[in-house]
């Protein structure tokens, strides 16, 4: 049976997936893998790329720009894989990482979900657990308090402030930067929730698996090298629109409908610290003022957070 199935959604970002496809290879050992790769309508060759330098991945090109979750229901469903991994384009996977997760989740056939240690080029870790969102945690993270206290596990709450990334250890979410899913879950659960475009998909599919009675487990000894922001830095406003309108889909689809207008006033304050902070840091603050106003104008009209 194949071990790991390796799944990639891409948009334009055709050299970093070449990295990313070359690091898999790379560090498979003698692990039997399958390779997906998803390509959203990229424009800058990347489906060529794929055909030309990787003949044994299966590409799948969509036709258009599905998103993160829409991108990866043709590779969920090609998937034959007993751990089923996404993986962004963006991130490197570096030796060891395999046999790690490996056998972590040989050892607890209850975990779910498996996260792993990130890192930038100079090695630094880059966080990549948080805690379920609840509209507390969102308003202490709206204040901007926690960019005063980042170590604070009870101002930064959100962010699990003063977590130890170098130990491993249950966690309520891990970051989709490499995401692997027992084969049993996707079963038991189904795939990504398709009304996401980008973000807070994989936030949602780690409370699925919790509530299914599955663990997600950061493993602190597998590690990967994250470049970061991929497709959504070519589209900032965008980006933070997406997140702001998928930010209500989770919370409309797992804490009710009466929560959009709690929701709405702390993300009135998350634009004021927002502004806030690029004016004293001279980041472009009429930028930033129209990224998040018009976020907050998507939740206030309920724009759909599949687009």
């Amino acid at each position: 049976m194949t071990l790991f199935t390796f799944a990639v959604v891409n948009w334009n970002t055709r050299d970093l997936l070449d990295a990313c496809l070359a690091s898999i290879y790379a560090v498979k050992g003698d692990y039997e893998i399958q390779v997906l790769v998803a390509d959203n309508a990229s424009s800058d060759g990347s489906a060529e790329m794929v055909r030309a330098k990787y003949p044994d991945v299966e590409l799948v090109e969509t036709g258009g720009n599905l998103g993160f979750a829409g991108g990866h229901k043709p590779l969920f469903q090609r998937g034959k894989g007993r751990y089923h991994v996404l993986v962004n384009s963006d991130v490197r996977l570096l030796p060891g990482c395999l046999e790690k997760l490996d056998a972590r989740m040989q050892a607890d056939d209850r975990i779910g979900i498996a996260g792993c240690r990130i890192v930038d080029e100079d090695g630094r870790v880059q966080p990549s657990c948080r805690r379920f969102p609840n509209l507390w945690r969102q308003l202490l993270d709206a204040s901007g308090l926690n960019r005063l206290f980042p170590r604070s596990p009870f101002i930064n709450a959100l962010k699990m402030g003063g977590f130890d990334h170098l130990s491993s250890r249950e966690v309520d979410q891990v970051m989709g930067s490499l995401f692997l899913i027992r084969r049993e879950v996707i079963q038991a659960i189904g795939i990504l929730d398709t009304a996401f475009f980008m973000y807070y998909e994989e936030v949602d599919y780690c409370l699925r698996c919790r509530r299914a009675g599955y663990k997600v487990f950061y493993e602190a000894e597998a590690r990967v090298f994250h470049k970061g922001g991929g497709s959504s830095k070519k589209v900032k406003t965008l980006t933070i629109r997406r997140t702001m309108r998928s930010m209500r889909r989770y919370y409309l689809k797992n804490h009710g409908g009466w929560t959009w207008l709690p929701l709405l006033a702390i993300l009135s304050l998350d634009l004021v610290t927002h502004v806030g902070y690029a004016l004293v840091t001279f980041r472009n603050a009429p930028a930033t003022f129209k990224a998040y106003a018009l976020g907050w104008w998507d939740v206030l009209t309920f724009r759909s957070a599949g687009r």
